[in-house]
């Protein structure tokens, strides 16, 4: 029975007797070339290596690298750190909050931090930090920029407004009103040039027109009838950005928009399992690039767990953070940004920031990283079937010269009633260093109407899987 399914992705249906494939830590790829085995092979989500622990203990509320790449801006609790390529961080500002989203956008000369209820600037050219209360309104939810206009939004009303251009600076009727819903503004993000007004179930789409007192001027026929629970879940993804959706029906569903058309990119096992959680509108997004693949993160904190969409192959998977008493968490990252040629992240606990390395396998702070893949169900009419072994094609020869590791295993477990109750687990090797011919393989495997195999590796070293095969034969009844 080869390439049954085993690699894929996560995919947990309303009745877990239907579906319940899991995939933590792994990501699909799917390879065009190959035509039998290999087609989809696991890869290992990055491993994390610390790179700076700022000196007020987070949480890291924002990060935003200037103009050139050669200094990155911090938010780690109230302060706002200047950080240098070789990491060592300086205090530049305090802001007038410790908890929350920053979002921080530049106009070259400046950045522009809102921190939900406040507006900032930072100039790094004269190290200057001050507080805003210019403009039609004081307050700041989020900011991005066009044409050298700084463009922020009034929290819990319609509004929004912009500096001048090239300036920290607004004038006192330099705002907008969104119009064509009566709901709140939630963000603004700039696609294209296209100013696009997300509120809590619509969206407008505006243009820099040159009108005065305000340049903006909503374009024609592109509002959209999908806003968002949660702005924070609001990211540039490919030519478009996603968001965790909601509108007049509901929510819980995620889109990217491209251009003025959203399209759906959650699948139903995504939908069912956000419809669960009891909060929803503290969902993040943060998106990174990886090995040729493009990832939108989709945390929500209080549910504690990460989604993540692959919009290569179009998959779900999860990542996961396991602390010392062996239980999943969401994942560390809080905020994201590209500085130094590494994808870098904060902590959402402490004041830790991190990078992402192809050559670490363990998790924040030395963590163990487990891999995780729960196959989906195998069943013949519910005719028993005799499973006589499993064998997963490992890359093998991956192991440490010492250490965790130095003989990496991975353990199986199954479930022979729908996940209701497991085996015991039993563990083989994947292959010391150097041996690239070892075998990953389980023998006498029982019997069962409906079977799935569960597969974990959580010893630091390289956990790709290319394919597996299972040999079985199948009853008379």
């Amino acid at each position: 029975m080869p390439d049954f399914g085993f690699v894929g992705p996560s995919y947990q249906a309303q009745s877990i007797y239907q579906n319940d494939q899991e995939a933590i830590n792994w990501y699909c790829e799917i390879d065009p070339l190959r035509k039998e085995r290999g087609v989809i092979a696991l890869y290992p989500a990055p491993g994390l290596e610390t790179r700076l622990a700022l000196a007020v203990g987070g949480p890291v509320r924002g990060l935003w690298v200037i103009p050139g790449g050669a200094m990155m801006l911090a938010v780690s609790s109230d302060r706002l750190y200047a950080v240098t390529l070789g990491y060592v961080a300086t205090q530049v500002g305090v802001l007038l909050t410790s908890a929350g989203h920053v979002s921080i956008a530049d106009n070259g000369v400046s950045a522009y931090l809102c921190d939900g209820f406040n507006r900032y600037y930072y100039t790094w050219g004269t190290n200057t930090f001050a507080l805003i209360a210019d403009g039609g309104f004081t307050s700041g939810g989020f900011v991005d920029i066009v044409d050298g206009f700084l463009v922020y939004t009034n929290p819990g009303t319609n509004q929004f407004g912009c500096t001048t251009v090239n300036s920290v600076a607004s004038g006192a009727l330099s705002f907008g009103t969104k119009f064509t819903a009566p709901d709140n503004v939630q963000r603004v993000i700039i696609v294209n040039r296209n100013l696009y007004v997300v509120g809590e179930k619509t969206t407008e789409v505006w243009i820099d027109s040159g009108a005065f007192p305000f340049p903006f001027t909503i374009i024609a026929g592109t509002s959209m009838q999908h806003g968002t629970i949660a702005p924070n879940s609001i990211s540039r993804l490919g030519e478009g950005f996603a968001m965790l959706a909601q509108d007049t029906r509901g929510t819980a569903t995620v889109i990217n928009v491209t251009g003025y058309a959203p399209t759906r990119i959650s699948s139903f096992a995504v939908e069912t399992a956000i419809k669960g959680y009891a909060v929803k509108s503290d969902a993040i997004g943060m998106t990174h690039q990886w090995g040729g693949h493009e990832f939108y993160m989709l945390t929500f904190p209080s549910a504690d767990v990460t989604w993540v969409y692959d919009l290569a192959t179009q998959l779900w998977h999860k990542r996961a953070y396991r602390d010392a008493n062996n239980v999943l968490h969401r994942h560390r990252a809080n905020c994201m940004a590209f500085f130094g040629g590494e994808i870098v992240f904060g902590d959402h606990q402490n004041g830790n920031l991190y990078a992402f390395s192809s050559t670490t396998y363990n998790d924040a702070m030395g963590a163990t990283m487990p891999c995780i893949r729960r196959a989906p169900h195998l069943t013949s009419d519910l005719k028993r079937q005799f499973f006589h072994d499993l064998q997963i094609q490992f890359q093998p020869g991956v192991g440490l010269q010492t250490g965790q590791g130095a003989d990496p295993q991975a353990m199986l477990t199954y479930s022979d009633d729908g996940g209701s109750t497991w085996s015991n687990p039993r563990w083989t090797s994947i292959g010391k260093v150097g041996k690239y011919k070892h075998r990953a393989r389980w023998t006498q495997l029982g019997q069962a109407r409906d079977r799935f195999f569960e597969v974990q590796v959580t010893d630091p070293v390289n956990r790709v899987v290319v394919s597996a095969n299972l040999n079985a034969s199948l009853g008379a009844s």
